[in-house]
């Protein structure tokens, strides 16, 4: 991400209402964002990710553990 568009990204989180959803490619400052913004915010934040190495790696926890989803496979029955 370039230093215009990661800057674009923090004062946009900074100064939203919303809630934001932070995607993008391995390598791409998803992780160092994140660590900004809860730097910079004097709020309450959730830290989710979808598995365990992500949710580690940005601070949080994933996504089952946070709502108390169990670990069991889906399959259809049709």
């Amino acid at each position: 991400m370039s230093n215009a568009a990661f800057e674009l990204a923090e004062q946009f989180a900074l100064h939203t209402h919303k809630h934001c959803f932070v995607t993008g490619r391995a390598g791409t400052g998803k992780t160092t964002l994140l660590r900004k913004l809860v730097q910079s915010l004097q709020k309450n934040i959730v830290v989710v990710a979808p598995t365990g190495v992500a949710a580690v790696n940005a601070g949080g926890v994933t996504l089952h553990s946070m709502f108390g989803l169990p670990l069991t496979c889906f399959v259809p029955t049709d």
